[in-house]
């Protein structure tokens, strides 16, 4: 997005956030830190090319502005998040699928899955909209400033605030074993959101990432199988052969286990719910949650974000009793939240079971499809905790 464009509609949405309704914009100042891209190198696919004054990604940026015209002159340090044009299902997947050659049977954006990561461009700034009314959104988002659009690419700016401390977000996921207190603290501040959306329908949430049913599932096993034939071959020590047959009995099974999740209660997820995103804020006395990147938001079973985050932060050698407790800390915090209908303890194990399955084969083996083309310090140990939780919970 361009810079001249982003200074403009920054100047307005400062004038109503701050609010100073004659605020002038002297400079807005910025760039992206060259390790981004060494620590993230899909970030240029992700986004496409750019220039200097062609801001995309998230930029740390300093605004320099006067209240009135002549007053003293102030800064304001922040970030500007510019969502890609097109979302991963049209950009990086495929890219990544061609240069590799990974077999499949058609395009990945025909798959029904592919709407996952598809038009995600305007979500976040929709989600951030959202947060004015939703106490328990606001509590784990970064201040927003306002945002900004560009009628003729399509691409969406947000004016965050710049989070100089925050411990546990680690984009680059070399940071493993989280402790379990901030697994249920970070289970607890997701809790509250999905207590707020609890129910909601796909017309309410025609703006996020839809949920899939069964036959979009179904429909899409050729996918979930090429995905895995490819990394069986490609990471033999990680897709051993035992490994290899349970995902494609999963696959093969897909009709009879993933039924239970159409009935279950929907509500807007995170769906990249893990410590690449997730971190603590000083407040005081006891940290707080915040919560980042939100262009994947959907409607799905509050189960995904649970499951993600317990994929990525647990050890794969964690224990029934310690999984039982955050699973369990989940279910309370939603119905001290005010979720009522399919929250039974009964009703939320088979969609947690249920979610680790979809887990297995969905979201780890895009992440080993990730992995085909870069290095990822996070895969062998999330893709050996999805099969200890499998083991657990069969």
């Amino acid at each position: 997005m361009r810079r001249d464009l982003i200074a403009q509609q920054l100047e307005i949405a400062l004038r109503t956030s701050l609010p100073v309704p004659a605020l002038r914009l002297i400079e807005l100042k910025g760039e992206r830190p060259a390790i981004d891209e060494t620590r993230e190198p899909w970030i240029p696919i992700k986004y496409g090319p750019a220039s200097p004054d062609d801001w995309f990604g998230v930029v740390p940026a300093t605004a320099r502005f006067e209240r009135d015209r002549g007053g003293a002159i102030e800064t304001l340090d922040l970030v500007v998040k510019v969502n890609p044009r097109q979302g991963l299902a049209r950009t990086l997947i495929p890219w990544i699928i061609e240069h590799k050659k990974i077999a499949l049977d058609r395009p990945y954006w025909e798959y029904r899955s592919a709407a996952e990561s598809d038009h995600t461009s305007a979500r976040e700034e929709r989600l951030y909209g959202l947060a004015a009314s939703t106490p328990a959104l606001r509590a784990v988002l970064p201040r927003c400033y306002g945002s900004g659009t560009d009628l003729r690419t399509g691409e969406h700016a947000l004016f965050l605030e710049f989070l100089a401390e925050v411990t546990g977000l680690d984009a680059s996921g070399d940071k493993t074993d989280w402790p379990a207190s901030a697994i249920d603290d970070a289970l607890q501040a997701a809790a509250g959101w999905h207590a707020a959306f609890w129910g909601i329908d796909d017309k309410q949430a025609a703006w996020a990432g839809p949920q899939l049913a069964t036959p979009d599932l179904v429909a899409d096993a050729p996918l979930w199988r090429g995905i895995l034939d490819d990394a069986r071959r490609r990471f033999p020590d990680l897709v051993t052969d035992m490994v290899w047959r349970r995902r494609h009995r999963l696959i093969d099974t897909l009709a009879d286990w993933h039924a239970v999740k159409d009935g279950l209660p929907a509500t807007l997820v995170h769906d990249d719910f893990n410590p690449r995103n997730v971190g603590f804020r000083p407040n005081g006395g006891a940290p707080s949650v915040v919560v980042l990147d939100w262009e994947l938001v959907e409607r799905n079973i509050a189960q995904r974000d649970l499951v993600e985050m317990l994929t990525f932060a647990l050890p794969p050698a964690a224990e029934r009793p310690q999984v039982d407790r955050h699973v369990e800390a989940h279910r309370i915090a939603l119905i001290e939240a005010g979720a009522a209908s399919g929250i039974d303890r009964d009703s939320w194990m088979e969609g947690f079971r249920c979610e680790l399955k979809n887990e297995a084969i969905n979201r780890v083996g895009l992440q080993l499809l990730f992995a085909a083309q870069f290095p990822l310090a996070y895969v062998a140990r999330i893709n050996a905790t999805i099969e200890r939780l499998l083991d657990l919970y069969q």
